[in-house]
């Protein structure tokens, strides 16, 4: 659905993501790992065409990102920053709405699949109560949940999301997870998440990418790259690991 075919992506002539490849297929969610200044943000915004690559190409249903408008690419990918603030005096559910700039509506010219799309998506995220409520009014953690939604509004079939739980206490956590698991699952959609959170990795990814100093050094099966090893490698810290008596899943703990 959307590859990484040996990228590199450079700010001032200095490389900080180099000879990166990976794919991300239908019904599938990768995490991506890596210690800050890994590289990892600059991997999703690649993938979003939101900065150049120097070197490689991306490639979304076989044809070449760049060949793609941005509206085309706004349709097929949706993407949760790390930035939630909003400088516009906007609600809740006008910011939802947003998500739907690449079908032609915009402020005031929504359609009713438009409003369909962003009510659905407010309710999932449980943001029923505050869809009146002003952006710059809400907590981080909630407007975290409101670009989330403004990202399942747009039903793009990839999911680039950066750090979606910063904020989330962790009943919302899980909520957030659990939607992005949905859409693969039932939808067939493809997801990559950047997380700091290895347990999350663990516990709801199929693939598992490391980075460090801006490359790929690790990528498999959560059991396959989140060993003693690869953690001490990439983050410089101890750690013990064991199953999570619920799902079986690996489970990492930090040696203090």
């Amino acid at each position: 659905m959307l590859e990484a075919r040996d990228i590199s992506v450079e700010y001032s002539g200095t490389a900080v993501l180099s000879g990166a490849s990976l794919r991300l297929s239908p019904c599938k969610i990768t995490a991506i790992v890596g210690a800050n200044g890994a590289g990892k943000t600059s991997l999703i915004k690649a993938l979003n065409g939101s900065v150049p690559i120097a070197k490689g190409e991306i490639l979304l249903d076989g044809r070449s990102l760049l060949s793609l408008s941005r509206s085309e690419i706004a349709r097929n990918i949706a993407v949760v920053a790390q930035e939630t603030e909003s400088r516009f005096p906007v609600t809740v559910r006008e910011f939802v709405l947003t998500g739907r700039f690449a079908y032609g509506s915009s402020f005031g010219w929504e359609n009713g699949r438009d409003i369909e799309a962003a009510d659905r998506a407010i309710a999932e995220c449980e943001l029923d109560r505050f869809t009146a409520r002003r952006m710059n009014d809400l907590s981080g953690g909630e407007r975290q949940r409101v670009v989330l939604a403004r990202a399942l509004a747009s039903e793009g079939r990839v999911l680039l999301l950066d750090e979606p739980t910063a904020n989330l206490d962790l009943a919302h956590q899980t909520l957030m997870f659990r939607l992005v698991v949905e859409r693969c699952v039932e939808y067939g959609y493809a997801a990559a998440i950047i997380t700091h959170d290895l347990n999350l990795a663990a516990e709801f990814a199929d693939e598992v990418v490391m980075l460090s100093s801006g490359r790929i050094v690790h990528k498999g099966t959560p059991e396959e790259v989140l060993t003693t090893a690869n953690i001490r490698e990439s983050f410089n810290v101890e750690v013990l690991l064991d199953r999570n008596p619920s799902s079986g899943r690996s489970r990492v703990t930090q040696v203090y």
